[in-house]
């Protein structure tokens, strides 16, 4: 039902955790795995008032999304928390709660990228996309977010096709990649990690003349995927392969850390570590030792500011109400369709 102009009855809910409210070591609780969030899903579902259920899981932000019998009224944390078997208690004042209206507002304004650590950032719409994925793959998504999250899909690649909200250089990547540029001697790079940040990473520093090394798994399944004039050196040798490095790069999907304190401390090692990971790929201790710097998320993001801002978002509020507007359109569509 709609109510006055723009507003409209809709017993969707969504809660969420993200770097405004935690910091990183609370986040990578949070941060799960697919296997993880298969369970998760599996346990939300159960419950018979919960229609439909999408879970967005990134470095910054953890969110659930429900789509509900009308009339049902839950904190979806205190659920996520629950299928996690984390203690909500613990947590209950971290995270921010929406209903209705506003949740379609937040998701567009996610998939824009105008909510991340780096305004505009490009990967959050690919993030948003796979998570809609997972949760079809989980037959947890029912058509209330099914077109919710489509819409906001379509408003982000909108905005983008319309407006710079920054440089092409709006990813983590390209932020870690500043912090080594600042750096004075460092040549040789060691990435660990195949996936998508790993290998963009890669593609980075080759592009701008450094010598760059990436760790494969010799049991992975499927293709590896080498960015051109990449060197390669088995995961299990990425110890031995420190003392040749000037800076090693982190961003794995590993539940444990790739790099530990107690294995580095006795031998020659780099003076920089960049972890791009949530959980955290490298010790946090490793920065105790002597001359070694360490970034995580966090640290990198620290400071990414665009003073053209306020008038970027006014003019991504103007192109996201029309598909937040077609989305009720469909909404009440599908109301009456129902009614006949």
């Amino acid at each position: 039902m709609k109510n006055n102009v723009g507003v409209w009855i809709l017993n969707v809910i969504m809660a969420g955790i993200d770097y405004t409210l935690a910091p990183i070591h609370i986040r990578e609780r949070f941060s799960f795995t697919k296997s993880t969030l298969q369970v998760i899903y599996d346990n939300l579902m159960k419950n018979e008032n919960v229609f439909g259920v999408v879970i967005i899981s990134t470095c910054n932000r953890t969110e659930l999304y429900l789509s509900c019998d009308e009339g049902f009224d839950i904190n979806p944390f205190e659920l996520l928390c629950d299928a996690a078997d984390i203690d909500y208690e613990e947590y209950s004042n971290l995270h921010t709660l929406r209903n209705g209206n506003d949740v379609i507002r937040h998701l567009c304004e996610l998939a824009c990228g105008v909510k991340s650590q780096i305004w505009g950032e490009d990967q959050i719409i690919t993030q948003v996309k796979n998570a809609l994925e997972l949760a079809r793959e989980m037959n947890a998504v029912d058509s209330i977010l099914e077109v919710m999250f489509r819409i906001a899909i379509t408003s982000a690649k909108k905005v983008k096709s319309l407006l710079k909200l920054s440089s092409t250089e709006s990813s983590i990547a390209y932020s870690a990649f500043k912090i080594i540029k600042s750096k004075r001697n460092v040549k040789k790079a060691l990435v660990i990690g195949n996936g998508e940040i790993g290998r963009l990473m890669a593609s980075i520093l080759i592009e701008n003349g450094y010598d760059t090394t990436m760790t494969l798994r010799s049991y992975r399944h499927g293709i590896n995927i080498i960015p051109i004039g990449v060197k390669t050196v088995e995961y299990g040798k990425r110890y031995e392969k420190l003392k040749d490095c000037d800076v090693v790069i982190s961003a794995t999907l590993s539940p444990h850390f790739t790099l530990e304190t107690d294995k580095i401390e006795r031998m020659s090692c780099p003076c920089l570590f960049i972890d791009l990971a949530v959980p955290r790929d490298i010790d946090p201790r490793i920065k105790s030792l002597d001359n070694v710097e360490l970034y995580d998320v966090d640290s990198i993001y620290a400071g990414e500011v665009d003073k053209n801002r306020a008038e970027q978002m006014a003019r991504v509020k103007e192109i996201i109400d029309k598909y937040i507007f077609d989305y009720y359109r469909w909404y009440e569509y599908k109301k009456r369709l129902v009614s006949i």
